[in-house]
């Protein structure tokens, strides 16, 4: 199992920061590793003959992984977002629930929506993923419930009403 790590680019992995959170890093093109060990401050691994090509990172991940996560370990989230986004580096927030909800990104895509529900009141859902601009497409009516169809479907297959309810007592349906 490589969780998130790749058997075939590295770095690469989800690392947990000081505040418990989670950022996820994709450093395995050559001048972005070089970025990543900079802004780390390690300069000396982008020399160092275990680390000097992706697939030297790849056969020593068990040793490079252990440095990027110690470094992530010493800073909080918002810190390193901004500490590698200035520095070129890709890497992303990992998000719990509410923290994807109140994300800005999902927020002004509209990925995720609100949509009643006859059960549990209201519920979030993903929205429609492609956003084309002359078929955006939109999401009109939740899923249905369990059964919500099955008097349309159990009638085309030519059961009477009756037939219908007598399975429903019988809890076949």
């Amino acid at each position: 199992r490589s969780g998130s790590r790749s058997t075939t680019t590295a770095p690469r992995n989800t690392y947990q920061t000081r505040d418990s959170k989670f950022v996820a890093l994709s450093a395995s093109m050559q001048s972005m590793a070089e970025r990543l060990f900079k802004t780390i401050r390690r300069e000396d691994l982008i020399d160092d003959p275990r680390f000097k090509t992706n697939a030297d990172r790849v056969r020593n991940n068990d040793i490079l992984d252990p440095i990027i996560g110690e470094f992530m370990a010493q800073h909080d989230q918002a810190e390193l977002l901004a500490q590698f986004q200035a520095a070129g580096v890709t890497v992303g927030p990992v998000h719990d629930t509410a923290a994807m909800l109140d994300d800005r990104m999902v927020q002004e895509r509209e990925i995720m929506l609100r949509f009643p529900d006859e059960e549990m009141g209201e519920l979030y859902m993903h929205n429609v993923a492609a956003h084309l601009s002359r078929t955006p497409g939109q999401i009109r009516h939740p899923a249905p419930f369990l059964g919500q169809h099955n008097n349309e479907i159990f009638g085309a297959l030519g059961l009477t009403p009756e037939e219908i309810a007598s399975l429903r007592k019988e809890d076949v349906i």
